[in-house]
């Protein structure tokens, strides 16, 4: 199904600085609170339109968080990867040049 799909660390780590700051800007368009009120001419109709409203802001600062936190998984993703590789170089290192690794413990012809 994903054949011949292959992400870089670097278009992880792209992703995820472009969601937060797209998250950003899109948390800029509109306040938290929804457009501004609307004057219908009757209280009933403004009481109306103010609550539609508000749940717009409500929804729009929803989608903001969720922007936000697909860009927090992104980056932890990221990260776990990071962290993958580096103890994989570390290992192979260790594996091709046993004399030669600096992981602090000693190797198994060195123990005493």
């Amino acid at each position: 199904m994903a054949e011949g799909f292959q992400v870089t660390m670097s278009d992880l780590q792209s992703a995820a600085r472009e969601f937060a700051s797209q998250a950003t800007a899109f948390s800029g368009v509109m306040a938290g609170s929804g457009p501004a009120p609307v004057d219908g001419g009757s209280w009933v109709i403004n009481d109306a339109l103010s609550t539609a409203l508000g749940l717009v802001g409500l929804l729009h600062t929803q989608l903001t968080a969720t922007i936000r936190g697909d860009a927090a998984k992104l980056e932890t993703s990221y990260e776990q990867y990071r962290s993958a590789e580096d103890q994989i170089t570390t290992l192979v290192t260790a594996i091709a040049s046993p004399g030669t690794a600096s992981s602090g413990t000693a190797s198994p012809d060195k123990a005493g």
